[in-house]
């Protein structure tokens, strides 16, 4: 070991390392690291960006398809009759095609009877669909009297099974997905 100029007793190597420290000067931020930091940073974004977009793309999340699987209509007649209102409870079955599992979070949805558009819904949802799997979702809506006036004989028959129906769900399915929250149209219907 070698004795250094300040008292102590340091190798070769350390001494030389302090050394340089001390020599080295301070210069201040240039135009040109400036510039070469924000390219650096703007490639990285690039990079990033693009990369989500390859992501998505790979996975290419199809729209699962919908079928009705049960409607079960209620009639609730009240005393005076603008109380009176038809609750109908659908189930939903959603067929995931896609290799990722998604989350239902919400439907909005227009609902037709006889292609006679009677009520607009949004139903919060927190279902989670597996991936190449199913899932089943209930949607309740109650349809007042005022609503369906026009339709309200149909409607009478429609319950106690004189006549058949032709129901249709129109609207718009969010998922909560890999890459982000998709928004996919949802169009479905049944004849009871």
């Amino acid at each position: 070991m070698q004795r250094a100029d300040h008292g102590g007793f340091y190798p070769n190597w350390l001494t030389w390392q302090l050394q340089n420290y001390v020599s080295m000067k301070r210069t201040p931020l240039t135009l040109g690291s400036l510039l070469a930091f924000l390219s650096i940073s703007a490639g990285l974004a690039v990079f990033l960006l693009s990369g989500c977009a390859a992501v998505r793309s790979a996975l290419d999340i199809e729209n699962p398809r919908y079928s009705i699987r049960n409607i079960h209509p209620r009639l609730d007649i009240a005393i005076p009759l603008s109380s009176s209102s038809v609750d109908i409870d659908f189930d939903l079955e959603v067929d995931n095609p896609n290799g990722v599992g998604l989350r239902l979070d919400q439907i909005d949805f227009n609902l037709f009877i006889n292609e006679a558009r009677v009520f607009d819904s949004i139903s919060e949802q927190n279902i989670n669909i597996p991936a190449n799997g199913r899932g089943d979702v209930r949607l309740r809506t109650r349809i007042g009297y005022q609503n369906i006036r026009s339709l309200w004989t149909e409607m009478v028959d429609i319950v106690s099974g004189r006549q058949r129906a032709k129901y249709e769900l129109r609207g718009n399915a969010y998922y909560q997905t890999p890459v982000g929250r998709l928004k996919l149209p949802v169009t479905v219907f049944s004849t009871r």
